[in-house]
């Protein structure tokens, strides 16, 4: 992610805003710099540690019914905590490995392994890949391999 302040001209009335470029969906976009943003601190090594930690831990307990399992984990995703992200990426792959995910289901959990892996990889100053393999490995790690 890339972040700069520019000043643009837009209706007669010149205002700054934060001009992101996120690489992993090649995407830029302009925030208002005044005024609330609705925008997060990025996570720091300290919560990214914790997020792992979430992910090596045992899977916590969610409504049986898929819907309301889906409307359950998007209420964790829109809170944009990163530890509630690595929630939901842990329970909907533990449970897809028993029992199969719903199309919304896995929609969600790439999702959401997206959002996590692009977090790390901001925070640990690593390519997106390389996100993705330490939650994989912390997964894996959970899951009883490599030790448990």
């Amino acid at each position: 992610m890339h972040l700069r302040v520019e000043e643009k001209k837009i209706l007669g009335e010149v205002r700054r805003y934060y001009v992101v470029y996120l690489p992993d969906s090649e995407l830029t976009v302009s925030i208002p710099a005044e005024g609330d943003t609705g925008l997060r601190a990025c996570a720091d090594d300290g919560s990214v540690e914790e997020a792992l930690a979430v992910l090596r831990d045992e899977v916590s307990e969610m409504p049986p019914n898929w819907n309301h399992r889906l409307k359950h984990n998007q209420g964790k995703i829109k809170s944009g905590e990163i530890h509630q992200v690595a929630e939901v990426v842990r329970n909907l792959s533990r449970f897809n490995s028993a029992n199969g995910l719903s199309t919304g289901e896995r929609t969600m959990l790439m999702k959401a392994r997206q959002i996590l892996a692009s977090e790390v990889a901001l925070v640990r100053d690593v390519e997106v890949a390389e996100a993705e393999k330490l939650l994989d490995d912390a997964l894996k790690d959970g899951a009883g391999g490599d030790g448990k």
